[in-house]
């Protein structure tokens, strides 16, 4: 059962500035980011016009980018209806997350025995940045947040040398990031995550397999379980 999460405004409320976008790859970014940090809403219609005016792209661009999303899973189209953003659902989510575990650890395994120095120092600076998003208070609601926090994430895993796998892992990261995003919407009060992810890091950087793994599979089912309790449509499934 798909959940109709309270929409945003419509997407012409707050257009982003700059020349009109031919570049299909461009726009897709844009759309990709906003329907990620919930600024597009799951089930929010995305009708051309409205789209052209926020994103300044043209209509070749626009059909192209939302075809991407629409097999990227990030998107849904009918025919007669054209596109919207896609569902979201309990059943989705604890599928994403059990997904996302077992592609994260074999990544994180595989990385950890084969990164360099390079991979360590990455890892060093990325944590760096996102506990100073954290220090500074702006927290896991600031603008900075989700590139710093992806771009932590996928350092520890730069090592690996499976690109098939690092494919699958980003993507179930993106999908999880739409749900992240919603749980950071409604949450009430901030939650520290500065501790779990320098644990993480610490773990990797000492070259602890095990520890890594289980410290990574803890921090992504503690993420899921405070995103349930905080989206009040996911709780209320899970108590059906």
């Amino acid at each position: 059962m798909t959940l109709g999460v309270g929409r945003s405004a419509s997407p012409t409320s707050a257009p982003r500035a700059g020349r009109e976008r031919e570049s299909g790859a461009e726009v897709l970014g844009l759309l990709r980011d906003d329907i990620r940090s919930g600024v597009l809403r799951p089930q929010q219609r995305l009708k051309f016009e409205e789209l052209r005016e926020r994103y300044q792209g043209s209509i070749a661009s626009l059909r192209e980018a939302l075809l991407h999303l629409t097999a990227e899973g990030m998107v849904s189209s009918e025919p007669n209806r054209g596109f919207a953003v896609a569902p979201v659902s309990l059943s989705d989510f604890l599928d994403i997350t059990e997904l996302r575990i077992q592609f994260e650890v074999q990544a994180l395994s595989d990385s950890i025995k084969r990164g360099d120095d390079a991979w360590e120092a990455e890892i060093v600076t990325s944590l760096h940045l996102l506990l100073k998003t954290l220090n500074e208070g702006k927290g896991t609601r600031s603008e900075e947040w989700p590139a710093r926090h992806r771009r932590f994430h996928q350092a520890l895993v730069n090592g690996c040398r499976s690109p098939w796998l690092l494919h699958f892992r980003s993507v179930l990261f993106d999908q999880a990031e739409r749900y992240r995003s919603l749980g950071r919407i409604y949450r009430r009060s901030p939650r520290n995550v500065g501790p779990e992810h320098k644990a993480l890091a610490d773990a990797v950087l000492a070259r602890d397999v095990s520890k890594s793994c289980l410290l990574a599979e803890k921090h992504i089912r503690t993420t899921a379980e405070n995103v349930i309790s905080n989206v009040p449509d996911l709780q209320e499934a899970r108590t059906r």
